[in-house]
């Protein structure tokens, strides 16, 4: 469901506070020896398009913001383990100065929450000498009940989730450090202030009132406040002085990775330098977690943190973690401007600095008298919610006129359109004579100019107005052909909900919109572009979509099957709610749900189960 919102001012935190919680945390001193763990989970099993590769290459922005955060008030012995890099780390033989970590931080997508119940499993194999252990994230955000109940017997789980950002972390802290939080005693100090009710007046904690982990008895503490003024984390440099170096075992390194080896070369910086969304979209869970609202970061912090970025750690890309950075022109022409007239090293910016987002087509032609000056600035490529040319699904704007004339004046000025697509349930494989198919739409983007494609299936998602109409008429999938449905099939790659009798068509749908972009007459195409600049990056594409559509058709193929033969169990309704004592906020809803059963539209047993056709030209 989406997440309630506060009213008006109260949705912020108030001027200063943040500041105010580092300086009291430093005032802290026997804070200084905690050894603090933060793992981001990963679940490899995941890696297929559009992020296969990229991912190795930029480190997540959440959970390093999360242990710089940590580092920048004091706890310096932090450690952040980027799962991917790591994926044999266990917390239970994690070690930071020859001693056993004090808190284990577990940070997931929805799609990695497998590992993320793995990790926080492991913190309980050591028994009575176990760290506290804190899980956040997006899926902690929308089910933090998913961290409860877990092992064999369902009776371990996250000490506390935390379903907020940085702030109500730091506000966590505070309330353990009144209570005696030190090294070797910071779950004690958590079990203190938990039952002295000293977490309740925390928004953005859900935790066990009873100290027990089976999920019964549970108190949410209601919406987070958000921080309004960015500016006030720390930098991203912070957070990479405690990253794990890349290594197959399972113990932590001596020590974190070397500064200036931590994102230099072809690694991608991740940067937060906006949140919130002004588009109300059913699928989209952004704008209610945001509140409704627009954050951005000071053009003057940002050049501070390109520089910081490229003294220590030599870094020349930059992937802005936008929503939609094209939300407020007069905060573009602001940020741009300030890139623009900056150099690093008695050279302009641009020189030394790539700098990559993400915005919507009609953001994007409504600034595009900005592009010249965004060329000026470093912006190399564009990520464009393009979603549906037909306006089926989505209505932002997005004609293919527009779309046509915004790629061109892109290309014009070097500027990469990156092409995002949702394939739905409405829009068929092909449209004769209309732009509406899904490869009608895949050529005319390549055509355009558009240098990469990323296809994804459209499934509601967590926290959107879209999955409660799903649930309600019961069209989301609970078991297919025998086997659950998991939380790392909700990664657009797979059919987990729709109104289509033949979801298999649909599936085989996404395989063929890939292949209609990435194959070799396009390859011999792009060798011919007459840009230089262009053409490396098409070729480069091409190159790397086919590898990419193959590993993904492979991992696909079983699900495929499944989806063709049946059995499809959906979700009959809403699960049971039951209350978790001591909450003022609506409650939590229980993750048992109830099925019924439906056959999907199947070939005749005597056919041959379906396969791609062959690639479009």
């Amino acid at each position: 469901m989406e997440l309630s919102q506060r009213n008006g001012d109260d949705r912020f935190l108030q001027p200063g506070q943040y500041r105010s919680l580092e300086m009291t945390l430093r005032a802290r001193t026997q804070l200084a020896q905690v050894r603090p763990l933060v793992i981001s989970a990963f679940d490899r099993s995941t890696r297929m398009l559009p992020f296969v590769h990229f991912d190795w290459y930029m480190v997540p922005c959440g959970p390093r913001s999360i242990a710089a955060a940590l580092y920048n008030v004091g706890l310096e012995k932090t450690r952040f383990v980027f799962q991917l890099w790591n994926p044999n780390v266990r917390p239970s033989e994690a070690r930071i100065d020859g001693t056993s970590v004090d808190v284990l931080l577990v940070s997931s997508l929805q799609v990695h929450s497998a590992a993320a119940y793995r990790l926080v499993e492991d913190g309980w194999a050591l028994g009575d000498h176990r760290p506290l252990i804190i899980v956040g994230g997006p899926k902690a955000c929308y089910e933090p009940f998913d961290y409860f109940g877990l092992g064999p017997n369902g009776q371990v789980g996250a000490d506390v989730v935390v379903t907020g950002e940085e702030p109500v972390l730091l506000e966590l802290l505070v309330a353990l450090a009144e209570f005696g939080a030190g090294p070797q005693s910071m779950r004690a100090a958590f079990n203190r202030a938990r039952d002295a009710g000293a977490l309740r007046a925390i928004p953005g904690l859900v935790y066990a009132e009873d100290g027990r982990y089976d999920g019964l008895n549970l108190v949410n503490t209601g919406i987070q406040r958000l921080l309004r003024d960015l500016d006030d984390l720390p930098m991203p440099s912070t957070g990479y002085r405690t990253l794990e170096p890349p290594h197959r075992g399972k113990a932590l390194a001596e020590k974190p990775i070397l500064l200036d080896k931590a994102c230099n070369g072809a690694m991608v910086a991740s940067v937060l330098v906006t949140r919130g969304c002004k588009f109300h979209c059913h699928y989209c869970p952004i704008p209610a977690y945001n509140q409704r609202s627009f954050r951005c970061k000071s053009p003057a912090r940002m050049i501070e943190e390109f520089r910081d970025c490229y003294r220590y750690m030599h870094t020349r890309n930059y992937f802005g973690t936008d929503d939609n950075f094209f939300n407020s022109r007069r905060f573009v022409q602001k940020m741009f401007e300030a890139m623009a007239s900056t150099t690093i090293d008695s050279k302009p910016l641009r020189r030394r600095v790539r700098f990559f987002t993400q915005a919507t087509v009609r953001d994007l032609y409504k600034n595009r008298d900005l592009l010249p000056l965004a060329h000026d600035a470093g912006l190399g490529s564009v990520w464009i919610g393009v979603e549906d040319l037909s306006a089926v699904l989505i209505d932002k704007g997005q004609t293919p006129v527009v779309t046509q004339e915004l790629f061109a004046d892109m290309l014009a000025h070097k500027i990469s359109p990156m092409a995002m697509l949702m394939h739905h349930d409405d829009q068929p494989l092909h449209s004769p004579g209309r732009l509406t198919g899904l490869i009608d739409q895949i050529n005319f983007l390549r055509d355009a100019g558009a240098v990469s494609l990323q296809c994804t299936l459209a499934n509601p998602a967590l926290g959107t107005r879209w999955i409660n109409e799903m649930l309600d008429k019961g069209l989301i999938y609970d078991r297919v052909g025998g086997q659950k449905v998991c939380d790392g099939q909700a990664d657009g790659n797979h059919v987990i909900a729709s109104t289509r009798a033949d979801p298999w068509r649909k599936q085989l749908n996404l395989l063929r919109g890939y292949a209609a972009f990435y194959n070799p007459a396009n390859l011999v195409r792009a060798l011919w572009v007459r840009n230089k600049h262009f053409a490396r990056k098409r070729v480069g594409y091409q190159l790397w979509g086919m590898l990419s559509l193959a590993r993904t058709a492979w991992k696909l193929k079983g699900y495929t099957w499944r989806l063709w033969r049946g059995p499809i169990e959906c979700v009959r309704q809403w699960p049971e709610r039951f209350r978790r004592s001591g909450s003022p906020y609506p409650d939590l809803i229980d993750s048992r749900i109830e099925t019924h059963s439906v056959q999907p539209t199947a070939l005749p047993p005597s056919a041959s189960p379906p396969v791609p056709g062959p690639l479009p030209r």
